[in-house]
């Protein structure tokens, strides 16, 4: 494992999340860090889902990959329990997106003497508004997770599936802070960090640019399907994705709650 390629390190960005609800059901999602800059030398970082994930939680799993010698060690990983009424405390429904610091847990971990392996996302690889302007009406996505529950259990390593934006990245759909994908998208996908990932070359409007490109753009929230007589009947390949500076504007107002 070449741990030093950026593909590679996409893959230790996301987490599975189980979830108990009050009911007794089960569900399953996807989550990420993102380490949001408070100030200039502070940063919080915060494990990242959606808002329907997680609601009327009872309990809520997820699981970090081991490390040794700064390497993961895929086949060990350690579970922790998430508070899941911090989880719902920091929540937008109508944005549907909930958030928990992770840090105090993260620190708990290792205490103990086990060393963790994960990646975080943070301002860094949101695109600017010149790269924003940049980008096509048609852009190739990248998206991290685990649909319908599905990863590889013994190696601890999400599922990768790529797509096309359709429709532009600069509109707001429907006049909601997202953007729609064509794109296999299932349920446990939920929760998945989408990136623009280019290596070699990619275009811009002053034509082709050698290199690579990391951009993170959002977060997929929900399966696009039909419904007859308002039930689903099936899925039509589209995923909604919360733009990724309408996740840094919901923390903005968590942080104005909490004491960093």
């Amino acid at each position: 494992m070449n741990i030093e390629n950026i593909s590679t390190q996409l893959l230790f960005t996301t987490f599975p999340i189980w979830v108990e609800r009050e009911n007794g059901s089960n569900s399953f999602g996807t989550g990420f860090i993102f380490n949001y800059k408070a100030q200039d030398d502070k940063f919080i970082p915060f494990l990242i889902t959606n808002f329907h994930v997680v609601e009327n939680a009872k309990r809520i799993i997820t699981e970090f990959v081991k490390a040794e010698d700064n390497k993961p060690q895929t086949k060990d990983r350690v579970k922790i329990e998430l508070d899941s009424n911090k989880f719902l405390n920091f929540s937008s429904k109508d944005l549907d997106i909930s958030a928990i610091p992770i840090a105090p847990i993260i620190n708990q971990v290792l205490q103990s003497g086990t060393n963790i392996f994960y990646r975080v996302i943070d301002n860094n690889i949101i695109p600017k508004k010149e790269q924003k302007d940049e980008f096509s009406a048609i852009e190739e996505v990248t998206f991290i997770g685990y649909p319908n529950g599905l990863y590889d259990t013994e190696n601890m390593l999400p599922i990768v599936r790529r797509g096309i934006t359709a429709t532009p990245i600069w509109n707001d759909f429907n006049n909601k802070k997202k953007f729609l994908i064509d794109a296999g998208v299932y349920p446990g996908s939920s929760g998945s960090p989408v990136f623009i990932f280019n290596q070699g070359s990619y275009s811009t409007g002053n034509g082709i640019t050698m290199g690579t490109r990391l951009l993170f753009i959002g977060m997929l929230s929900e399966s696009v399907v039909r419904l007859e007589n308002n039930v689903p009947s099936y899925f039509l390949g589209l995923g909604g994705v919360l733009k990724s500076e309408a996740i840094v504007d919901f923390l903005d107002s968590v942080v104005k709650t909490i004491k960093i």
